[in-house]
């Protein structure tokens, strides 16, 4: 009996061996011919190369050339395929945007694959990470460790595990309902309030059944989808006649302002109740400086008062919507008149999805005292605002521009280790990274970076998986730092694989940052890029895509 039992572990032993030696041999011979199917497309001059761009919103979304706009055609993936298109003749370059609005890598990653399938792309480029935090889940959890994951027999069990589990998680490019996104990826609340605007969805009522629709719209609005978003949009509206002001948001994202604003001028016409209509529509005039305009449609709702939801509150939110428009004016005295003489309406518990009234006054209050350089009242304001929600980087941003003009600097960097301490996330790490920059601590920035390694375990496992996902498919990969930040910072998550490109991005917007980053009114802003921006990071993208594809110029189309 003993005897039997040991042959049959030896001979059970002997065909694992003999099976993970076929796999290995089976996975070696099919990513060679892959790549070598790949390579033959994207030199051989007759047909396209696909160029996959991932990553958040740094990769969705750019500056509009007003600076009043972030839109996706204008990113630095558009200005990519045009650039590459236009030094050379050899093959056609299609860059793909898979950037996604707020996205953390797991999402990205999620979404990844799906968008390989779909696009067949030859090379991925990923520029990932800020959005991590502690708390979240690795890629791949269901993977083993260790030497034991390397072994292709079980990578293929683990696989087969994790096919069933991404039919329930998977971030696909087209969703048909909320329940297909998983509620790790979802919009947040604060930013489903920021934009939703609707008194008439509120609780305990039929429509508050259109939320889901929304949500979803959202998402796919974040992941650049916009005629799908505004699919869902019109026929929320049409059904539940909710989802005004968010159809118009995508639209005046899609370049398409004069249909967002007749879309809100029907929208205040059919329900003049609804003062978050006249809210949205002047932010819309205000954005093209359009502001006797602006100011017309918010007097009228001042006037109209009587008849809107919501009461009190809606009204503060229109003198709210008054006092930005001072502020785009140029007048911060006049938003602080406004903005002192407001007393806030009360929200009645339980009613509404409406944004938070107290915090966005503080924040202009502070933006305003700033804009007049009375620096401590500013201060006050915003570090009011900051406790209210501390994850919104606006208020920090705003924030740490009062700490860098009154040369605080002790002071801004114990207000972004209490932020730390709060969110635990990889962008709070980086700005407090910039500020070690801006004020010449450049040498507590590396072990700055292994603190926000070891305690956001994502960023590493991410940038694991994804050259897993790419080797795997047999696809080019470059692997990019942000603006300002070098590959040595980058490497201390993103270790360095034979294969895979690094882009060194930590010079690209030296010569002139104030110009090419989204907000110019602040030095150095780790944020999104203006038009310029964008331009500038896809000149230096191309000449690495260039390089890696073996690719030179044609003499008409210059350097």
């Amino acid at each position: 009996m003993r005897r039997k039992l040991l042959s049959l572990a030896l001979g059970t032993l002997v065909t694992l061996v003999l099976f993970e030696l076929g796999l290995g041999l089976s996975y070696q011979a099919f990513v060679a011919w892959q790549s070598h199917e790949n390579a033959s497309v994207a030199t051989g001059g007759a047909s396209e190369v696909r160029v996959l761009a991932i990553g958040e919103s740094t990769t969705a979304v750019a500056g509009d050339g007003t600076g009043k706009l972030l839109v996706t055609h204008t990113a630095y993936p558009a200005q990519l395929e045009r650039i590459l298109n236009e030094r050379q003749s050899q093959v056609t370059f299609r860059v793909l945007n898979n950037g996604i609005m707020g996205g953390t890598t797991s999402g990205i990653l999620d979404l990844l694959e799906p968008a390989i399938d779909q696009f067949d792309p030859h090379l991925v480029i990923a520029m990932m990470g800020i959005k991590d935090k502690a708390d979240m889940t690795p890629p791949g959890a269901l993977a083993p460790a260790g030497w034991f994951q390397s072994l292709h027999t079980v990578k293929l069990v683990s696989w087969v595990r994790e096919s069933f589990w991404l039919q329930e998680t998977e971030r696909v490019i087209e969703v048909g309902s909320l329940e297909e996104v998983p509620e790790s990826l979802r919009p947040s609340r604060a930013h489903l309030t920021k934009y939703i605007r609707e008194t008439r969805l509120s609780e305990g009522s039929p429509e508050r059944e259109a939320l889901d629709d929304l949500t979803l719209a959202m998402y796919l609005w974040y992941i650049g989808r916009h005629r799908r978003a505004e699919e869902i949009l019109r026929q929320s509206i049409e059904r539940w006649d909710v989802g005004h002001s968010l159809l118009a948001r995508v639209l005046a994202t899609d370049a398409r302002r004069g249909e967002a604003e007749a879309l809100m001028v029907g929208a205040i016409s059919e329900h003049p109740e609804e003062a978050f209509y006249r809210v949205t529509l002047a932010e819309l005039w205000t954005e093209e400086e359009r502001f006797e305009e602006a100011e017309v449609v918010l007097d009228q709702a001042l006037a109209d008062q009587a008849g809107f939801w919501m009461g009190e509150y809606v009204v503060s939110y229109v003198h709210l919507g008054r006092a930005e428009l001072a502020m785009a004016q140029g007048d911060p005295e006049g938003a602080l008149a406004i903005l002192q003489d407001l007393e806030l309406g009360r929200r009645r518990r339980g009613k509404g999805f409406l944004p938070p009234l107290g915090f966005q006054r503080d924040t202009l209050l502070g933006e305003a005292h700033a804009a007049l350089e009375h620096w401590s009242e500013a201060e006050r304001h915003l570090q009011r605002a900051a406790r209210k929600h501390p994850k919104y980087a606006a208020t920090m941003w705003s924030l740490a521009k009062v700490y860098r003009q009154t040369g605080q600097h002790d002071e801004e960097e114990a207000i972004r280790r209490e932020l730390l301490a709060d969110t635990r996330r990889v962008a709070d790490y980086f700005e407090l990274a910039k500020l070690f920059k801006l004020s010449g601590h450049a040498d507590a920035v590396p072990s700055l970076f292994d603190e926000a390694v070891a305690t956001v375990p994502t960023l590493r496992t991410s940038h694991e998986r994804l050259y897993e996902i790419t080797e795997g498919h047999g696809l080019g990969l470059m692997v990019m730092q942000y603006p300002s930040f070098s590959l040595e910072s980058l490497h201390r998550y993103a270790p360095v694989r034979e294969g895979v490109t690094y882009v060194d991005n930590e010079h690209v917007f030296a010569e002139n940052p104030d110009a090419y980053f989204y907000e110019p009114s602040f030095p150095h802003a780790f944020s999104h890029y203006t038009l310029d921006g964008a331009v500038v990071l896809a000149e230096h993208v191309a000449d690495a895509v260039m390089e890696r594809l073996g690719l030179e110029a044609d003499q008409a189309a210059g350097p």
